[in-house]
């Protein structure tokens, strides 16, 4: 448990103990002279002072000490529902900032999709027409890698675009940047990309 909770369970725990002795014994003492026990005692300020003396006197001591520790049951008790409620709380704004966060990525990334998948489809496009009509080897390579770049492009927009949870990695050595990890969701759709390996028979 955090030091913030523990302190917030000690105070109510020690608010019950005091509420306990300082008033629900009191008031015990009160109303048990008000009981069937006692039908013929006049009611008055001095009765009434007398028994909060009483209350408060060695002979009522086990008593008191009973009805505080009853208090500081309550307390405690109060103490961990009122921290369980904090939790709670906590949790549940940080899942509405999460999913306020999703939905701003989400709303950027259409705005991305729509702008640099239209370019990232011309730029694949053609350097998927000019690797079929060009016999030059080296513009090939150099066709193919464009072709490359062109579905890792597309495959980070997809990725994001599906993206239901943020994490994030260090994207600079002193931790300082971070960027959303897409490794292996990258990796995935890559690995759809690549045409399947055929084998020889012998």
């Amino acid at each position: 448990m955090p030091t913030k909770g523990k302190g917030t369970m000690v105070w109510f725990t020690l608010a019950g103990l005091v509420a306990g002795y300082l008033l629900v014994h009191p008031f015990a003492m009160a109303a048990y002279i008000l009981g069937p026990h006692h039908p013929f005692v006049s009611l008055g300020f001095s009765l009434f002072g007398r028994q909060m003396h009483l209350a408060f006197s060695r002979d009522m001591m086990a008593m008191a000490g009973a009805f505080s520790l009853m208090g500081g049951v309550v307390g405690f008790t109060f103490g961990a529902w009122y921290l369980q409620r904090e939790r709670l709380a906590r949790k549940e704004l940080e899942s509405q900032r999460r999913l306020a966060a999703l939905e701003t990525l989400h709303e950027l990334m259409v705005t991305l999709a729509h702008h640099v998948r239209n370019a990232n489809l011309v730029i694949g496009g053609f350097s998927a027409h000019l690797l079929k009509h060009l016999a030059d080897s080296s513009l090939q390579d150099q066709l193919s890698r464009i072709q490359q770049a062109s579905r890792e492009i597309e495959a980070v927009i997809a990725s994001l675009e599906d993206l239901t949870e943020i994490s994030t990695t260090s994207y600079t050595s002193d931790g300082h940047a971070r960027m959303i990890d897409l490794k292996k969701e990258l990796e995935a759709r890559l690995a759809a990309f690549q045409p399947p390996e055929t084998g020889h028979e012998t």
